[in-house]
């Protein structure tokens, strides 16, 4: 069996660098590892040009150099934005779905679908080679479910359900938990035989090890962290709660917030590490007693796992919340 793996999901500027893309690169590799007989080619999105060279770099120790193929997608296909344009959009999904034909997958899957709001990302099932079977990771329903105040902005509602309708048409939805299988059913109309639950894993990475003194200290200098902290880590989104856990932290007792940080730990767009640094202040909270670091690497963030005291997860809905089991790890 050929199949083709879409690997988009460790790409996008939404999703590389969040629970999504190191989902999609540990599925691959899953894959590569136990693909026997069967041959997988890895498809890559040319206009992500600085993920490239790192993605062959991953999979070259299980995958021959041939096997990875980049395709060239046009720049401005973002669904909104200064550059948005629907034609281009289109095009490269036509693009996109004929340079996998070519291929002449059996199956072909797709690392998330749900992509290019804001970015090169193109994805699509069924616009042009409708021969072609697809299985699509399916993350969660999220926006879907809760369309106040996910969709909105008349444009992005159109864009997500542009997404919906190619999850619809494609052949099998492989669900990271038992929740999103339940989702796709009750929300999408799967059905059981259409949507299986795959689970997810944390990354063999997370594990409990030594901090030392001086990686501590440079640690905790880089971020400005400067005594025990409690830390949540996921992503900055309006189900993630921040806003909540902000408040709540205020509502400590002042000679328990005295000895300890909350630090939140992700990227962070200005205008959000802005809007919650007032919260915080107007919550009661010194200036110092929440730490937005910003992206943080892998490396840090194990050590950040390790050495804080507690970790939080405030978040109202996730098709799995992969960051508390890393914590658990």
């Amino acid at each position: 069996m050929r199949i083709v793996i879409d690997l988009q999901g460790a790409q996008s500027s939404g999703s590389r660098h969040r629970g999504i893309g190191r989902y999609s690169v540990a599925l691959t590799e899953a894959l590569l590892q136990q693909a026997a007989s069967h041959e997988i080619l890895l498809v890559a999105n040319g206009a992500f040009s600085d993920t490239i060279d790192s993605l062959r770099e991953r999979f070259a120790s299980i995958s021959k150099p041939e096997n990875f193929r980049v395709w060239e997608s046009p720049h401005g296909t973002a669904a909104i934005g200064p550059n948005a344009s629907a034609w281009r959009r289109g095009a490269s999904e036509l693009l996109r779905e004929a340079f996998i034909s070519s291929l002449k997958p059996d199956v072909v899957v797709v690392t998330s679908l749900f992509e290019g709001l804001m970015d090169d990302a193109v994805t699509s099932v069924g616009a042009f080679a409708v021969t072609m079977p697809t299985a699509v990771i399916l993350y969660d329903l999220i926006p879907l479910i809760n369309r106040k105040p996910y969709l909105e902005n008349p444009e992005v509602e159109a864009w997500y359900e542009g997404k919906l309708a190619s999850a619809r048409r494609a052949d099998l939805l492989l669900a990271i938990s038992n929740s999103s299988r339940e989702e796709a059913i009750r929300y999408l109309g799967a059905s059981s035989r259409e949507c299986l639950s795959i689970s997810t894993a944390a990354d063999p990475c997370f594990r409990p090890t030594r901090v030392p003194e001086r990686d501590r200290r440079e640690l905790f200098l880089r971020h400005h962290i400067n005594r025990p902290f409690v830390m949540y880590t996921g992503g900055i989104d309006h189900r993630k709660n921040i806003e909540g856990l902000v408040r709540a932290y205020a509502r400590l007792a002042p000679e328990v917030r005295v000895r300890h940080q909350l630090a939140v730990v992700c990227s962070i767009q200005p205008q959000d590490r802005a809007r919650l640094a007032q919260l915080g202040q107007e919550s009661g909270l010194a200036t110092d007693e929440v730490v937005f670091t910003g992206f943080v690497s892998d490396a840090d963030l194990l050590a950040l796992y390790n050495l804080c005291k507690l970790f939080v997860f405030p978040s109202w809905h996730e098709g799995f919340g992969l960051p508390a089991l890393e914590a658990m790890a």
